[in-house]
């Protein structure tokens, strides 16, 4: 058994080997066969010749992407195509555009000349992307008017604004692709989509541009600076005299109390104010209701910073003699 394990492992050695040489070789024959091959002449293959397109980049940009390449037929060494093939330090073919918002498309017959001159020693046999499509804008600058939309903003409760919403600047410059500055219109619209807010409100609010638009144009400034105060509505209770207005002599209230709590809501800047102010509740005959026979309390002249009056009693029955 031992004598037949040290056989059988000299004999896989042997093998191994055999196979290492066998392979060598034909490795060796087959870069021999490429590199024969590669250096023989009048070959034909198909490649895709890379290609870049010369314009005024300060006046027109592109709006579309470019192509990159063309699809060309080309015949020669072996060596050449090969590294045509594979791009391997391959200049491109540079194309010039000189009106480029002017016609979007260029005919193979058009520069077929320029490009065989480029694949020497190479030789062109034929271009077979038919056109080269592209799509190029002029480059202008527009100053646009900045709107603010205000439609997704909310204050907190109780809160409200304390005077106008400003932002500046008013105005703002595109510059761009003129196609996609046109999309835009002549306004652009800010939008504060904050919620419950309770506090003065003074941030930098970025310009909005779309994903779409964003590659094509820019603003100036990207920002807009937009502020604005908010006050609170304080909760408070404030004791009020009664007056009779109008009252017949027979006339006479089933609740015969000269004054009500008013309940409200006030300002924050006001608070001290308030307090100094003297207000008068009024139950005013002439503006009773007949068909229950009640009268309602009236405070008047209420200053613009006192918000969610109510009284308690808020009604008074009426009694006839």
């Amino acid at each position: 058994m031992k004598r037949f394990q040290k056989y059988f492992g000299k004999f896989k050695k042997k093998k191994t080997s055999d196979i290492k040489v066998v392979v060598l070789c034909v490795i060796a024959a087959t870069t021999f066969w490429v590199l024969n091959a590669l250096n023989k002449d009048n070959y034909v293959t198909v490649v895709n010749y890379p290609i870049v397109f010369q314009y005024n980049a300060e006046e027109y940009m592109p709006v579309e992407e470019i192509p990159s390449e063309i699809r060309i037929e080309i015949n020669g060494n072996g060596w050449d195509l090969f590294r045509k093939y594979f791009n391997f330090n391959v200049p491109p073919f540079n194309i010039e555009l000189t009106n480029p918002d002017e016609r979007n498309y260029l005919l193979a017959s058009e520069y077929r000349r320029n490009l065989a001159e480029v694949l020497e020693p190479t030789s062109l046999v034929s271009v077979l992307t038919d056109s080269l499509k592209f799509n190029f804008d002029k480059i202008v600058e527009r100053q646009v008017e900045v709107g603010l939309d205000t439609g997704a903003m909310s204050l907190a409760p109780h809160h409200q604004l304390a005077g106008d919403i400003a932002w500046e600047p008013k105005d703002i410059v595109l510059k761009g692709a003129e196609s996609k500055i046109k999309q835009l219109g002549g306004e652009l619209f800010l939008t504060l989509n904050e919620e419950h807010i309770k506090d003065d409100f003074d941030q930098y609010i970025p310009v909005p541009l779309t994903e779409a638009l964003s590659p094509y144009v820019s603003v100036s400034p990207k920002t807009i600076h937009v502020k604005f105060s908010v006050v609170a509505f304080l909760e408070g209770n404030k004791r009020v005299m009664l007056r009779k207005v109008n009252f017949p002599e027979n006339v006479r209230l089933d609740n015969e109390i000269n004054s009500v709590l008013m309940s409200y809501r006030v300002d924050e800047r006001k608070v001290e104010v308030l307090r100094e102010l003297d207000l008068v509740g009024v139950l005013d005959y002439r503006n009773r209701n007949i068909e229950d026979s009640t009268v309602t309390v009236e405070i008047n002249d209420l200053p613009d910073y006192i918000k969610n009056i109510d009284t308690e009693p808020h009604t008074f029955n009426l009694s006839y003699e």
